[in-house]
């Protein structure tokens, strides 16, 4: 009997969800890479189904991406087999995978497991004090995606992964509780400034997920409807994107075998 697809939805600014939706793909056979961002930006519904279906995301502000809630509950959940969500970052987990496995549950699912895996910071202050190098980082992702894998293709259910305990669960959800509000809103684009390398290239432009910025031939405009990606920020190579408060860290991430076009594509 011909194996069925497995569908790997994907959410990625600077690639490190994209490589581990590579790798898992990979490691499964037969499979299917599909953009979030891509889903949400064309007026169709959503519809998901099928025998394994995996989310794969960051951690933003120890929660889920709000754009990964509204998309969630933008979908409709067909016939399922085995749903697994696979969240990664440099930052606190905390329960965040935990917050997650409600969104699926309000649409009258399981989630059957839930992974976290460690990966270079997305926040230029998150990654400022991480200790694990990247390379140090890309390899520990190898080794968990095997371990992932093997559930996955067995159906094996897997108790959901938190980190931190819970006082650091409280703690997080006070330190972060502002900027995660203002992520609701779409309003985090108002830290973004322009410094005077800007060239007017547009890259800016083109690689945002949900076209929140114009004008980039002439100086970027952000237009209120930021999802927190920093794919602007982090694909500027005259690194004149700057964030309000943050002017310090001026060191830009990408994930080295993740293009700027794969995320463009993304």
């Amino acid at each position: 009997m011909e194996s069925s697809t497995a569908k790997l939805y994907y959410f990625t600014g600077t690639g490190n969800s994209l490589k581990i939706a590579k790798d898992i793909g990979m490691q499964i056979g037969k499979h299917e890479l599909i953009p979030i961002t891509k889903l949400m930006n064309q007026n169709k519904d959503i519809i998901i189904d099928g025998d394994i279906v995996g989310f794969v995301f960051p951690v933003y502000f120890a929660r889920p991406p709000v754009f990964i809630k509204e998309f969630i509950e933008k979908a409709e959940f067909k016939d399922t087999s085995y749903i697994f969500a696979v969240q990664n970052g440099g930052g606190m987990f905390g329960k965040s995978l935990k917050i997650f496995e409600e969104y699926i549950n309000e649409k009258s699912k399981n989630l059957d497991a839930g992974f976290i895996i460690g990966m270079p910071g997305n926040h230029p202050k998150i990654a400022a004090m991480q200790k694990t190098t990247p390379e140090e980082h890309y390899a520990q992702e190898t080794i968990k995606v095997k371990k992932i894998v093997k559930h996955i293709k067995a159906k094996i259910p897997n108790t959901i992964e938190t980190n931190y305990g819970l006082m650091g669960n409280i703690l997080s959800y006070l330190a972060f509780r502002k900027p995660y509000n203002d992520s609701i809103k779409h309003e985090l684009d108002k830290i973004f400034y322009v410094n005077e390398n800007c060239i007017n290239c547009g890259t800016c432009e083109r690689v945002c997920p949900v076209d929140n910025i114009t004008d980039s031939n002439v100086k970027p405009i952000w237009n209120n409807r930021c999802i927190n990606c920093l794919a602007c920020y982090h694909h500027c190579e005259q690194k004149a994107i700057i964030m309000t408060g943050e002017e310090k860290f001026v060191e830009r991430y990408t994930h080295p075998e993740i293009g700027l076009e794969e995320i463009m594509g993304s």
